[in-house]
Formats: structure tokens, sequence, C-alpha cells
């Protein structure tokens, strides 16, 4: 699967809350975590 760059504005709470969740699980970076956020979600509902 390709992947595709895309640049997203959040607020500076959901940075903090993002950054968090990615020390939780261990990951590099935040928009790894976002990835498989999304993953899940998408997963869950669909």
């Amino acid at each position: 699967m390709a992947m595709k760059k895309i640049t997203v504005a959040i607020t500076e709470e959901l940075e903090r809350e993002l950054e968090k969740e990615r020390k939780d699980r261990r990951f590099e970076s935040v928009p790894e975590v976002v990835r498989v956020i999304l993953s899940d979600y998408f997963r869950k509902n669909s």
C-alpha cells in the first residue's frame, strides 16, 4: 500500500495527549500513533 504524506493542524492539548499516548504505547513518533488510532477506528467501524 502506498503511503501519502499529509499535514494536519492540532491543538496543543491534543498534541499533549498524543505525546502521552506515544510514550504509553512506546511508539517512535506522534504520526505513528495517529496512524494506529485511525486504523483501529476504521477497522472497528467498517
